[in-house]
């Protein structure tokens, strides 16, 4: 993922403040979850009615959270666990529906036949009133796009790709499934590439792996978020993306080694968000040696240059999540890079099946494996950070 996806949540903040300080208009009840409808949809239609009553139902019924829940068709709840690809992105850092409809007022652009009649598309703005220029740049959350099916008698949604990519080609290379659109031209020279790399993750660091995943090629950022129910986004916008069962690009490409390391890992719910994308970039990223370095040397250089707000504690512990890039890559990729050079596979193995949650946790793990202490780990770390401009060796 891009550095954009974390800032938002110091932005949400900031905006929420804003918002409460200014008293700038919000929906009376935060309990009440009611849509406001542009003139233009034909509410005299008993299908159209519907929909909208089904977004709100489907808004009232918590869909931040992940459950069974009676709005959503049944054969995607089947084959996904976080069925809704919006949900991830719109409810971040901590936002709720009740949240979300009271500083974002939600607006219904639009209520669609598509598919023959045989589906609805709604479309809705989520928009602060804010006028300030200072926040205005994140004044619109999203342009949310679902469609609604029959099933059972009664509307359900489902996720606009089915509908989107049901014509797309799809060709197996090895565990993954590429998805395209007809405008694109695959390149089977670059999934030839990715395949062979996955097959190596696999063979060093999970070998049991044997569930495969789709990859999805778009080429651009908004046309990735359709996949994701955005007609626009600001929040969680990022060029790529490992999602339950698949990867996104925006990119065009079939080679995305930083995404497909996601994918490969072996699932340990207490790797924290650090040594996830430090292993990621150190095993990912840094088939491209100069993109790999370009990155490492930004943290380099903010050590230097701002040492009172960019040190190892803050970014290790992601007190400073954001200085124009998401500090998380580099910090973790030169943990991930110390520990391999102290004990090689078996290092980074112990590294990605460890408890990393946190600071304490991550310098105990790290400390077990190389027999350093907390100062001798800063060190290296730094070390390796400094060394990075020029380092080209690949792992």
């Amino acid at each position: 993922m891009t550095v954009i996806q974390d800032e938002m949540k110091f932005r949400l903040f900031v905006l929420f403040m804003l918002t409460m300080s200014c008293s700038i208009c919000a929906q009376e009840d935060s309990t009440i979850i009611k849509l406001l409808v542009s003139s233009r949809v034909d509410t005299t239609s008993e299908d159209i009615n519907s929909i909208i009553k089904l977004y709100e139902d489907y808004y009232k019924s918590k869909p931040d959270s992940i459950y069974d829940n009676p709005y959503w068709n049944s054969k995607e709840k089947e084959r996904y666990k976080d069925f809704d690809f919006s949900r991830s992105s719109i409810f971040q850092g901590g936002m709720t529906a009740e949240t979300l409809f009271r500083y974002f007022s939600p607006f219904v652009m639009s209520v669609e036949p598509i598919g023959n009649g045989h589906k609805y598309q709604i479309r809705v703005l989520f928009s602060s009133p804010t006028t300030d220029p200072k926040y205005a740049g994140s004044k619109v959350w999203c342009i949310q796009k679902l469609n609604a099916v029959r099933e059972n008698q009664k509307w359900v949604f489902e996720n606009v790709a089915v509908e989107l990519s049901k014509n797309w080609s799809t060709k197996q290379v090895g565990f993954i499934t590429y998805i395209y659109p007809p405008t694109h031209d695959f390149d089977q020279r670059e999934a030839d590439k990715g395949k062979a790399f996955c097959n190596e993750i696999i063979e060093r660091f999970n070998p049991s792996y044997q569930n495969g995943f789709e990859y999805y090629v778009t080429s651009s950022k908004d046309e990735m978020g359709l996949l994701e129910n955005f007609d626009y986004y600001f929040v969680g916008i990022t060029s790529g993306k490992a999602r339950e069962a698949m990867i996104l690009t925006s990119k065009g490409n079939e080679f995305y080694p930083h995404e497909f390391v996601h994918k490969l890992l072996p699932l340990n719910s207490n790797r924290g968000f650090v040594i996830e994308e430090g292993l990621a970039t150190f095993l990912g990223t840094k088939e491209d040696t100069v993109a790999y370095q370009e990155l490492m040397q930004k943290l380099a250089q903010d050590l230097i240059n701002h040492p009172e707000k960019i040190n190892f504690q803050s970014v290790v512990s992601q007190t400073v999540r954001f200085n124009g890039y998401q500090t998380a890559y580099p910090a973790g990729a030169a943990i991930c890079e110390l520990v391999y050079n102290a004990s090689g596979d078996e290092g980074i193995i112990q590294l990605m099946t460890a408890n990393s949650m946190g600071f304490d946790n991550i310098i105990r793990t790290v400390s077990e494996i190389t027999g350093l202490n907390r100062e001798e780990i800063e060190s290296e770390w730094k070390i390796i950070l400094a060394a990075s401009a020029n380092h080209t060796d690949k792992h």
